[in-house]
């Protein structure tokens, strides 16, 4: 029967076909966009201004996904990313980034893997021709080509621009209201399916019950309560670190507040697997956690070799020792900084940035290696960028890891084939990672 059960499912229509390159046929599907809009484009495509249609069309397609997630409500939003910066006040259209949000719709359903593909690559070459340098070499004479402009007005009306409703959060809003409406049990066919989902769906249910056990009151905390009790003791054992870190980290955090009820419900978890030594003694982790995002952040938007020093010089001054609860996201912020993108990286990041890395032990960078890497998306995208690579080549290596201490999969391989410098052996085990992060 559980088979049988679907909690998310992209939407893999094609409202255009790969094969169609006529702007004006492309367009006409782009049913978001004005038809005065529509006209621009076509026009500015003839008239070679490809930087300025693929912008355009861009932050019209991003501005659509952002509140298409922005209907999950903002806090809920900031759950899913675990980013404690981002309550029910937060603006989504700002407060998240576009990998943040592509990304995030992938997970829910909202985008297919081959859409959340071609998008990123599309983010990345839009990038690209915006001029950015490290160290304001002129690029004027680079050009993007009217394919690369048509490939990048594809995919968004594909995507984004050509849909009516951007699907799956409806299926995906009834699942969360089930949780906090119903009182389900282990052998339930909704808690069955998580344990043959993809680990991304398990992620997610994990936030969204950790969502519903701060917010929710009376019949609704009860039935989030007895849910909890149900799922997270079944799969603890397939939980990675981050995930169990976040489970005590929410633990500690409504102690702290007083809210007894939730407090309850996740003594009783940690008690049912023992689970108190992923229990923070205190909260600085969440301060880490909100910086790190910060670096993050700065580091995917514009201007970014400005940007990511402040943050940066933030973070290594919150202290020498790394909370685990945050370590996942604090690395993945130093890794952003050290391998930059394909134009160079912010040097006045630099320097805070290694001071980080000189309190990381290879213990906490195995840590990282077994939990967070394979589901990394913001680093694993960086690896088909030859600059970023190559970064990442002399950075891991200078930092001695026996792969032999990591375990078994495509994350020990990476790291074996990283300190014998097979770069070409490195990108193929990244993308294939990539791969899987996304879904297939």
């Amino acid at each position: 029967m559980a088979k049988n059960v679907v909690l998310w499912q992209s939407n893999s229509l094609s409202v255009v076909s790969d094969a169609v390159s006529d702007p004006e046929k492309i367009t006409a599907h782009a049913i978001q966009l004005r038809d005065r809009e529509r006209a621009q484009i076509t026009f500015n495509l003839d008239q070679e201004n490809y930087e300025l249609v693929t912008s355009f069309v861009w932050l019209r397609a991003m501005s659509l996904l952002k509140k298409q997630l922005s209907s999950l409500g903002s806090a809920f939003v900031g759950e899913l990313l675990q980013r404690p910066d981002i309550d029910e006040f937060s603006d989504i259209s700002t407060a998240v980034s576009d990998i943040e949000a592509i990304s995030l719709a992938r997970d829910l359903g909202i985008l297919s893997a081959a859409q959340t593909m071609r998008l990123l690559q599309s983010q990345a070459t839009i990038t690209h021709f915006s001029g950015m340098s490290d160290d304001g070499d002129d690029v004027a004479d680079e050009m993007m080509t009217r394919e690369e402009a048509i490939q990048c007005l594809r995919v968004c009306v594909q995507a984004v621009l050509g849909q009516q409703a951007l699907g799956a959060s409806s299926d995906f809003g009834l699942f969360r209201d089930k949780l906090s409406s119903e009182s389900l049990k282990p052998d339930s066919p909704e808690v069955e399916k998580l344990g043959s989902s993809p680990y991304f769906f398990m992620k997610t249910a994990i936030g969204i019950l950790l969502a519903l056990l701060r917010s929710e009151k009376g019949a609704q905390l009860e039935h989030a309560s007895r849910n909890a009790l149900a799922i997270i003791p079944t799969y603890w054992d397939d939980l990675k670190k981050p995930e169990r870190w976040q489970i005590g980290q929410a633990y500690a955090e409504e102690f702290s507040e007083g809210h007894q009820a939730a407090v309850k419900a996740l003594h009783a978890i940690l008690t049912a697997v023992k689970g108190f030594d992923y229990v923070p003694e205190n909260l600085r982790s969440s301060t880490f956690v909100r910086v790190a995002n910060a670096v993050i952040s700065a580091h995917q938007g514009m201007n970014n070799f400005y940007n990511e020093p402040g943050p940066m010089k933030e973070l290594a001054s919150l202290g020498s020792s790394i909370p685990s609860p945050a370590l996942a996201t604090c690395i993945t912020a130093i890794l952003c900084v050290k391998l930059g993108n394909p134009y160079g990286v912010s040097n006045l990041a630099q320097s805070p940035a290694d001071q980080l890395i000189k309190t990381i032990s290879a213990d906490r960078w195995i840590y990282y290696f077994d939990g967070r890497l394979d589901q990394d998306r913001t680093i694993l995208t960086k690896f088909n960028s030859d600059l970023p690579l190559k970064r990442w080549m002399a950075l891991i290596k200078s930092l001695k890891i026996d792969e032999d201490r990591i375990e078994p999969g495509r994350a020990r391989r990476l790291i074996a084939a990283t300190n014998t410098g097979e770069q070409k052996r490195v990108r193929e085990i990244a993308n294939r990672m990539l791969e899987d992060a996304v879904g297939k």
